[in-house]
């Protein structure tokens, strides 16, 4: 029977000496016990080394995992599901620009020793900060997907960069929402041509290890009662964790084609900007297990969150806004929700009221110049979270330093590019300086996206811990590695800080 850490201050203790601490590990971190005592502690294997843990701080039930990786400039999420091995299902949720995402995955599934098959990936729109992290793991033939997920719009070369509109110029129609679909128009190279995310969807469609590659949104998943669902996760298929899709917003013709609206630049204006479009239309989830419930926001911007609160509010174009929060609220409030645009600051107040979370996961890149987050935004997340002190995590700043040991490495790396730099040394010498400071490089850039930057979140739906890992351990009879907030639900006031932190 697998075993996970308990909620709580749980610690690894010293083989030899069970009162002296050692490591402090999460809640829900999986435990490879090896033995027990019948005085109360369990021996456990942990990497090559073995521990004594308190039995105690041992429990059967798995929490739901997500978390927000620091993928550089860009979102990528990593969501894995409460069932133990093999019957877990992982979801990847974008996936950044670079390769952050890939080495990240290459740690945390057993660097690539054995095969590992993924639940889906979802591509929330065709903006290469959230797909182009995906082509790596795509190519990789020890990975593979039951499913691959997008908005439906499918980039192509050309002047009609996602196909023809209707009559009236205000709708996209040609929409790929099935595998043969979209592998028709794919299967042509002059339509891909020098386009990066026809490559990676191409990439997706023929490697053979990808099972379908399918659109998502309110028309396209598993309908049931009104509402749109990804498939597998309906209340009837998954009745305690359900995912549902509240965007993109399929608005059918009269021949029940479905469209999606383009977006202007503006709120209200009819042109057509294509990336505040493909943007708008991001992937929309609202996941829920048990009582927790957390929103993936996408890259929404000011005409797509007009566009939804009106939709899901009731309201048409001429009423103000605010006039739509209250009922929106019902389809869209959410404890936490993975931040809108890395930090930009183009959301609606009304947009934050109705989801109202008590928690902010804020994706941005390290060198950038979108100014992600931004300050005026972070103080509008606080003024319209819910509670007193809403917390705000940005993977950018919880990752602003190196740790204190990559200094010798840091030192050889410049040496070599000393080294390299040396005028008139031959290509044949300098080709193992390259690949060395390769080498290092991605060892330099692992250690931090493994371990700083990234926000951790579990829950069992009834309690819920937000964690991330300090740069430098506390030391001390109890050492610290983890920044851990712990809430509890409570059912008149949702979830509520257990500690006040």
């Amino acid at each position: 029977m697998p075993r996970f850490a308990a909620r709580g201050d749980v610690y690894l203790r010293d083989i030899a000496d069970p009162k002296k601490t050692v490591k402090q590990i999460l809640w829900g971190d999986w435990l490879n016990i090896e033995a027990e005592t019948e005085d109360g502690w369990s021996k456990v294997k942990w990497g090559k080394d073995r521990y004594w843990i308190r039995t105690s701080d041992c429990e059967h039930e798995r929490p739901l995992e997500v978390m927000f990786i620091d993928v550089g400039q860009g979102d990528g999420c990593l969501v894995v599901t409460p069932k133990s091995p093999p019957d877990e299902r992982v979801i990847l949720i974008d996936a950044g620009e670079g390769d952050n995402m890939y080495r990240f995955i290459r740690w945390r599934f057993g660097k690539l020793k054995k095969k590992f098959n993924f639940h889906a990936a979802i591509v929330t729109h065709p903006d290469q900060d959230h797909y182009k992290g995906f082509q790596k793991l795509f190519e990789e033939k020890q990975f593979s997907f039951d499913r691959v997920y997008h908005n439906g719009i499918a980039e192509r070369e050309g002047a009609d960069v996602f196909g023809p509109s209707d009559a009236t110029g205000r709708y996209l129609t040609d929409l790929r929402p099935t595998d043969v679909s979209i592998r028709s128009l794919y299967a042509d190279a002059e339509v891909r041509g020098r386009k990066l995310y026809p490559k990676l969807v191409h990439t997706a469609l023929t490697g053979g290890r990808v099972g379908a590659v399918e659109m998502l949104s309110t028309r396209h998943g598993r309908e049931q009662d009104g509402r749109s669902w990804m498939p597998g996760f309906d209340p009837d298929a998954s009745p305690e964790l359900t995912i549902e899709i509240l965007g993109p917003v399929v608005e059918p013709d009269t021949h029940d084609t479905p469209r999606l609206r383009w977006f202007g630049d503006t709120v209200g204006s009819l042109g057509k900007d294509p990336g505040k479009t493909k943007n708008g239309h991001s992937v929309l989830l609202r996941l829920c297990y048990r009582n927790f419930t957390l929103l993936f926001g996408g890259d929404l911007n000011r005409p797509a969150e007009d566009f939804l609160l009106r939709h899901y509010g009731g309201i048409g174009d001429g009423p103000p806004l605010a006039d739509a929060v209250e009922k929106a609220r019902k389809r869209l409030r959410s404890d936490v929700i993975k931040s809108c645009h890395h930090g930009s600051a183009d959301v609606t107040d009304e947009f934050l009221r109705a989801v109202s979370p008590f928690a902010f996961g804020v994706s941005s890149g390290d060198e950038e110049s979108h100014v992600h987050p931004r300050p005026d935004l972070l103080g509008r997340l606080g003024r319209h979270g819910r509670g007193e002190a809403p917390l705000i995590l940005c993977t950018e700043i919880l990752r602003s330093t190196r740790e204190t040991e990559d200094k010798k490495l840091l030192r050889r790396l410049q040496a070599l590019d000393a080294l390299i730099e040396i005028p008139n040394t031959p290509e044949s010498d300098k080709k193992p300086l390259r690949t060395e400071r390769a080498a290092l490089q991605s060892k330099l850039a692992e250690r931090n996206v493994e371990i700083y930057g990234a926000i951790t979140l579990r829950t069992d739906g009834k309690h819920l811990a937000i964690a991330f890992r300090m740069e430098r351990e506390r030391k001390g009879k109890s050492p610290k590695r983890w920044q851990i907030y712990w809430f509890s639900h409570d059912e008149q006031r949702g979830f509520v800080s257990e500690h006040g932190e």
